[in-house]
């Protein structure tokens, strides 16, 4: 009977441990349902962007592992520890506001868009005499060569920032500033043109076979040229301070590059817009029936066709990684983004 009664504590003991454990593994599993219920919804919420939180900010790192910046903080404190800042950008992405800026803020350094010229570097050194170099240079870059020699041979102290536009508004906007600003007055060996008061006319054809085809002036100087594999491979092998800004935030650029280099222009952002400021109204004759069309109105209407129907895009690599990082960008606030060494644009 003693055994029994021993027997029957045993089993209702190994019952009970059964019963505890059951109901452990339970609650377990429910916490762990719901943290992911949670995780899915932050995601959801932020669009697949996570957040790294403390005291001091909020960061928001994008799909790629970049990071988003704000003017406020993280701009401006990155401002503060650079010890010279080289803005960079294509053609009509605010390049001729930057550039206007940056020399009245520090003065010219050589000659413009010098970071295409790499021959005259040492006659500019040497010109400079005992004075310290500018702090802040502003250059267009024409092709991923020049870019590539710059983030190779600036120290890490250094801020590189690549002022970004979309390449097909941007393109739009180098054909009107090409057409505008050149063709209808005769520069460059451009002949295309009449002028009839204040208006221009252009032959529909001359203007897609020798401007646009052959990527006259400011329509070659794109992503294309400049975002292609070895662009990215420049960033990855050599791991500049690199940021991407949006060209519409040139003014919140300027009054955090002036805080630190040229108080004076805090309350003066610089505003140039070379094809903006004309007022020559630009026509095309249609090949095909002769009619006029306003400029604008004919970009408008074809802006979705242009790069397609001529191949202007055709020798562009690694274009995934900048429509990536384009994604990436517009989806920051402040639409800043700055490359990490976690950063992954994907292919």
């Amino acid at each position: 009977m003693k055994d029994l009664e021993k027997y029957l504590r045993i089993i209702a003991t190994i019952t009970f441990i059964i019963a505890l454990s059951v109901f452990s593994l339970d609650m377990h599993m429910r916490t762990d349902l719901k943290n992911d219920s949670d995780t899915s919804s932050t995601k959801a919420a932020t669009n697949g962007y996570t957040f790294n939180s403390n005291e001091e900010s909020q960061t928001m790192l994008t799909r790629s592992g970049a990071k988003c910046l704000t003017f406020d903080e993280t701009f401006d404190d990155l401002v503060a520890s650079s010890n010279n800042i080289f803005i960079t950008m294509p053609a009509k992405a605010a390049g001729s506001t930057m550039k206007t800026f940056a020399r009245k803020c520090v003065g010219q350094f050589g000659e413009d868009n010098m970071l295409n010229r790499p021959g005259i570097f040492e006659e500019t050194f040497m010109n400079k005499g005992a004075k310290q170099a500018p702090s802040i240079i502003a250059s267009h870059i024409a092709n991923d060569i020049f870019f590539t020699n710059l983030v190779k041979n600036i120290p890490h102290t250094s801020l590189v920032l690549y002022i970004y536009r979309d390449e097909t508004e941007r393109l739009m906007s180098a054909i009107k500033q090409v057409v505008v600003t050149k063709a209808c007055n005769h520069l460059q060996g451009l002949d295309l043109t009449q002028k009839d008061g204040s208006r221009c006319i252009m032959n529909e054809k001359d203007l897609v076979q020798k401007l646009i085809k052959q990527k006259f002036g400011e329509i070659g100087v794109g992503a294309s040229n400049i975002m292609t594999c070895g662009f990215y491979d420049a960033m990855e092998e050599n791991f500049p301070q690199m940021v991407f800004v949006n060209y519409k935030q040139a003014d919140r650029i300027q009054e955090v590059l002036a805080k630190y280099h040229c108080p004076n222009l805090l309350d003066n952002p610089i505003h140039n817009n070379v094809a903006g400021d004309k007022k020559t109204e630009a026509f095309l004759k249609l090949d095909s029936t002769g009619e006029e069309i306003a400029l604008e109105d004919w970009l408008e209407l074809n802006r979705d066709m242009l790069e397609f129907m001529f191949q202007l895009d055709a020798t562009q690599t690694c274009k995934a990684k900048t429509l990536s990082m384009q994604d990436d960008l517009l989806g920051c606030e402040d639409e800043m983004l700055q490359v990490t060494r976690e950063t992954s644009f994907r292919k």
